[in-house]
């Protein structure tokens, strides 16, 4: 079953609008990409957690997710309710964009690590060997391998080589550099409980390895507030089932999640306009006690812009909690009862 997204909905109207392509061929463009989605979501969405079982969700959820974070990206409301910046992307850029989400963690179903760089065979297995496909599918892989982890050569500034200009699909132009880096920071954004599951958590099938990504999943939520120009890290931890050690475990995952997400926007925004409108993050803490709000005084936390390349320095929660002082992990834990 697949719940179609705003972002695909939008898609189909344009395409099939295409005065510049003409309606047929936008109808045809529409066409495969529903096609390359019946593919992914029946064939290989669904058994990426049979070949990594204790990764946190990265099948057809979090692809919806991830276009769901690509439109909000993209737009927001005025007065009157039209959609602003998306319009600024061409149908063509818009196919690019919603079908490199489609394929951007495929290669995860032949194993994580180098995941990004795992595409091709997945896509031949979708497309065939038509030379029809050719130039999307060297964008779609390309698409990929920058949307995580690090280029062929070991650098993790993996949006540099692309330019802003030489790229196209049947000889029209598209701004693939700023398709990359929405997939990107959108990736990055789709986190939330539906990635993970509560009864995965309450036994010992998740590997040690594994555990903190999936307690992280269930306390956090991800609000794109594009008109306000930020993101909103909300965290709600309920203690019932911690001590101080796996609370204060889980707080510097956090802390280390929250540098690595906000280094995220400050370099996809450096690279794209359109997330320009992003300029800071600010993060919610709620604590709780079998579901009763914990009195816990933690002030205003917002991180502004400076430019980074993610990954090149490991992120360090001693860093944030520098920052913010009323973020010190000993400090909250005193003020809680574990009894």
């Amino acid at each position: 079953m697949w719940n179609e997204q705003k972002i695909e909905k939008y898609l189909e109207k344009i395409l099939k609008k295409e005065k510049e392509l003409g309606k047929e061929v936008g109808k045809e463009y529409f066409a495969d990409y529903l096609a390359a989605r019946k593919y992914l979501v029946e064939e290989v969405l669904p058994f990426i957690s049979i070949a990594e079982p204790t990764l946190t969700d990265h099948g057809a959820t979090h692809v919806a997710d991830v276009l769901k974070n690509a439109w909000y990206l993209l737009t927001y409301h005025d007065e009157i309710g039209k959609h602003k910046d998306i319009k600024r992307f061409t149908s063509l850029d818009l196919y690019v964009l919603c079908l490199s989400i489609l394929f951007h963690d495929v290669g995860n179903i032949n194993g994580r690590d180098n995941h990004n760089q795992k595409v091709w065979d997945i896509y031949q297995a979708v497309r065939g060997d038509n030379a029809k496909y050719y130039t999307e599918r060297d964008l779609i892989i390309s698409a990929a391998e920058a949307h995580c982890g690090k280029t062929k050569s070991g650098s993790r500034d993996t949006l540099k080589n692309i330019k802003r200009t030489s790229y196209s699909l049947s000889g029209d132009p598209i701004n693939f550099l700023e398709i990359v880096s929405v997939l990107r920071f959108a990736d990055e954004l789709a986190e939330g409980p539906q990635r993970t599951s509560d009864y995965l958590l309450r036994t010992d099938i998740i590997t040690p390895e594994s555990e903190l990504y999936h307690k992280y999943a269930k306390i956090t939520d991800v609000f794109i507030d594009r008109g306000n120009g930020r993101i909103v890290l909300t965290y709600g931890i309920d203690i019932k089932s911690e001590t101080p050690d796996s609370l204060k475990k889980l707080l510097t995952f956090v802390y280390e999640r929250i540098i690595k997400l906000d280094e995220e926007r400050k370099y996809t925004k450096f690279y794209s306009e359109f997330l320009v409108p992003f300029k800071k993050t600010e993060v919610l803490f709620k604590f709780s006690n079998k579901g009763k709000p914990l009195d816990i005084s933690i002030g205003d936390i917002t991180l502004n812009d400076t430019y980074i390349v993610p990954g090149e320095k490991k992120p360090n929660a001693i860093d944030l909690i520098e920052r913010f002082k009323e973020l010190n992990i000993d400090n909250i834990l005193n003020q809680m009862n574990f009894n």
